[in-house]
């Protein structure tokens, strides 16, 4: 009964996903399937393209330490994925960790999960199968040799090292206590590691603690729930001992990021598509409503993405379900936009607050991820990875159209199709769409969009209200 109408639902008992009765039925559905496609001519030749354009070599978005480049890395050919690290934008990749040796079936795999600031350590997770938990191991990149230091099992939120190299701080999550800040002293063991902050937060908040680049401060973010409509964040000196509040019982969601004595936040307090604010350091702690405007509110919602680069602000935003990217001095003037290669989406960024080099993925229907290297300076690009695989992609469009719906609303949709192909009523389309959960379907490679577009079809995805 939903709202006073009854709904049949014949069909709970295909919940048990192994009975009897769901077995047999999940058998005679996979052979009504086959008849149809046992014998069409065309299902090897596009198993095979699927093949091609789906099986393929894979490099990770780098994290710049020092002058060294971490990533993940996987050939077509390797069931997981390595962790490589460069030295030098040109240098040549070396294989820190490969754990294929590790388990027979490749059923335990290894996580790139920081570095110190000098990369002088390297921090990565050990993961058996699907477990959210890890063993968590520190290496000297130099020699390529674990240190005695290590965190047992378990979940963790984030791993920061000191910039002497003298410890670390941590996040370990339990389901009996939830989210704890512990800082871990090199040399000693985990048993002794100093409980530090989330003493009275219940297993619903997440916490997250990291150092700021400048070496200067610790901050402190405690999510309330995944969520995280709502923010409180804290801000300690490093080798301090008390936590200034920065952000406390406050309704909205807060990202702060300090950067030469400043606070930058990202948030949506009072501003539902989000603004940058700006508070120096040594006036805290004071009200929300007291900080400087730098970015303030628009038409189009400031991505999580936005942060400092090279002394400058980045400010992504998601517009009519395309992505942009634009950089601002930090008193929020907009000195250019990043010119990007097509209606995409732009993917995880990678950058420092000392380094003219930012990192990015952009990935279109037709356009294979490709990591690219944007020069903070020139506001040049170059390509820094790109995936091999058979396609010529200027063989291919993309074009966005609008349409109305029942109540005239406005909705954008993606249209792929060949180059100067025009969509005339006639051409077989493949229409797909979601619309839920606040999540929005944005261009990025689609291998069925590839192989229906060469084939002489048209891929259409129209972004369905309720999904972002």
């Amino acid at each position: 009964m939903v709202q006073g109408v009854s709904i049949a639902d014949p069909y709970r008992w295909l919940e048990d996903q192994d009975s009897p009765e769901t077995r047999a039925w999940i058998d005679q559905q996979n052979e009504y399937s086959e008849s149809f496609l046992a014998d069409l001519p065309s299902k090897e030749p596009i198993k095979e393209r699927y093949t091609e354009l789906l099986k393929v070599d894979r490099v990770g978005i780098p994290s710049e330490a020092g002058d060294r480049y971490f990533f993940s890395k996987r050939s077509a050919d390797q069931d997981l994925s390595l962790i490589c690290m460069r030295e030098g934008l040109d240098g040549e990749d070396v294989v820190l960790v490969d754990p294929h040796p590790w388990s027979g079936d490749h059923s335990v795999s290894a996580s790139f999960m920081g570095s110190s600031e000098s990369g002088e350590l390297m921090v990565y997770g050990i993961r058996k199968g699907g477990q959210d938990e890890v063993t968590v191991r520190i290496m000297d990149v130099g020699s390529k040799t674990d240190l005695p230091d290590s965190l047992p099992w378990g979940r963790y939120f984030g791993i920061s090292i000191r910039p002497d190299l003298a410890g670390f701080f941590y996040t370990r999550f339990t389901d009996e206590e939830g989210s704890r800040v512990y800082y871990h002293r090199m040399g000693d063991d985990h048993t002794s590691d100093k409980l530090i902050f989330g003493e009275g937060y219940d297993p619903g908040k997440i916490i997250f603690a990291g150092i700021s680049q400048d070496g200067k401060y610790l901050v402190v973010h405690v999510l309330y729930g995944s969520s995280s409509d709502k923010t409180d964040v804290f801000l300690r000196p490093l080798d301090g001992k008390e936590f200034i509040p920065v952000v406390k019982d406050v309704d909205g969601a807060f990202f702060a990021e300090e950067y030469m004595g400043k606070l930058y936040v990202l948030t949506n307090w009072m501003a539902p598509n989000n603004r940058i604010l700006s508070v120096p350091v040594s006036n805290l702690p004071c009200s929300p409503d007291t900080w400087a405007e730098v970015i303030p509110e628009g038409e189009h919602v400031l991505d999580n993405g936005s942060g400092i680069a090279d002394g400058k602000l980045l400010v992504q935003t998601l517009e009519n379900v395309v992505s942009k990217a634009r950089i601002y001095d930090l008193d929020g003037n907009m000195i250019t936009e990043m010119e990007l290669p097509s209606l995409g989406t732009m993917g995880q960024l990678s950058y420092r607050h000392d380094s003219k080099n930012l990192f990015y993925g952009f990935s279109s229907f037709h356009i294979p991820t490709t990591i690219y290297r944007y020069d903070l300076e020139t506001n040049e690009k170059q390509v820094w990875a790109a995936l091999n695989v058979p396609l010529n992609q200027d063989e291919i469009e993309v074009e966005q159209v609008w349409y109305r719906s029942k109540d005239s609303t406005r909705i954008p949709m993606f249209l792929v199709h060949k180059k100067g192909l025009k969509p005339n009523g006639k051409l077989p389309v493949y229409l797909t769409g979601y619309g839920g959960f606040n999540v929005s379907e944005t261009a990025g490679f689609n291998a069925t969009a590839v192989i229906w577009v060469e084939n002489g079809g048209l891929f259409a995805l129209p972004n369905l209200r309720g999904g972002g």
